[in-house]
């Protein structure tokens, strides 16, 4: 449910019908009688006063956010939020490839050089051996 958009959407109407109080049966779970009120920001602070396994520095984030909510509605926070993951433009995997490119063709350049260079050197030694056969067959001459 929660990679599925069309859930979040749901889920995000859902919960702005019952904050608008749409009569949905949902809506008093928690009053049988279907006349709740919501609880002052006071009442609220008051209840996280008397937690003991919040430390001072939660308690003091906690009254931050209820004296001064940050704003925006659910839907911008669902939207903010809830994205499943980053979302890569074409534009990101030109330059990954063209990095890749890049990286290969160093491999390669330096593979060409050691090759060239270790067949300079077996050419040298193999005239190296041609100059020493030919000093050793004059002498015999």
């Amino acid at each position: 449910m929660a990679n599925d958009p069309a859930n979040q959407k749901q889920f995000a109407e859902d919960v702005a019908a019952l904050a608008a109080g749409s009569g949905d049966s949902y809506g008093n779970l928690g009053d049988p009688k279907g006349d709740f009120k919501m609880p002052s920001v006071d009442e609220v602070w008051k209840l996280i006063e008397q937690m003991d396994g919040i430390s001072d520095e939660e308690k003091a984030n906690l009254k931050e956010n209820l004296y001064n909510p940050q704003e925006g509605s659910a839907e911008d926070f669902m939207r903010r939020y809830a994205q499943p993951g980053p979302v890569h433009s074409s534009w990101d995997y030109a330059i990954f490839f063209a990095m890749i490119a890049i990286i290969v063709l160093l491999f390669a350049l330096f593979g060409y050089k050691l090759y060239k260079s270790l067949m300079e050197k077996e050419l040298k030694k193999k005239e190296k051996l041609k100059t020493k056969q030919a000093k050793k067959s004059k002498k015999t001459n």
